[in-house]
């Protein structure tokens, strides 16, 4: 499921697609996360898990440009979903590099890493919601208000 040209406009059927791209990498990111704390991974199991988790992470990037189609805001977060995922790959990279060498130090290190940077992507697709500005029909996205109690934008 790629996501391109679909073109979602309503805000509650984009955030479901995005919810089961993510549901669908969690049994990736849990193998990771066992093969971190077992050491009982190789390269090949690293390379394929994390090939798993960023297919789903470029599936749920293409939904969110495709919303964005038309909008001036479209580059920019291009651009900047592009560095994380750039960031995410490179740490997969060597995460399995690792793995094949047999440094679990290392290779524990990486897998953190990893889980922790995707879940970081995984938040901020998830935050990001569409906004109608007006007739002309533009959207745009803004970051999803705080819960109640919350001080963030205080």
């Amino acid at each position: 499921m790629s996501g391109t040209g679909t073109g979602v406009a309503d805000p509650a059927l984009l955030e479901d697609r995005l919810r089961r791209h993510h549901r669908r990498c969690l049994p990736a990111l849990s193998r990771l996360r066992l093969v971190a704390r077992s050491g009982l991974g190789t390269g090949v199991d690293v390379r394929a898990a994390t090939a798993e988790v960023m297919a789903e992470l470029r599936a749920a990037e293409a939904i969110l440009l495709d919303t964005l189609s038309g909008s001036v805001r479209r580059e920019a977060l291009a651009h900047f979903l592009a560095c994380r995922v750039n960031r995410l790959t490179i740490v997969a990279e060597h995460a399995a590099a690792t793995a094949s060498a047999g440094d679990l130090p290392a290779l524990r290190r990486l897998l953190y890493q990893f889980h922790a940077l995707a879940e970081a992507m995984w938040k901020v697709q998830l935050g990001l919601r569409t906004t109608d500005l007006g007739p002309s029909g533009v959207r745009t996205f803004l970051p999803t208000p705080p819960r109640s109690g919350s001080r963030r934008w205080v």
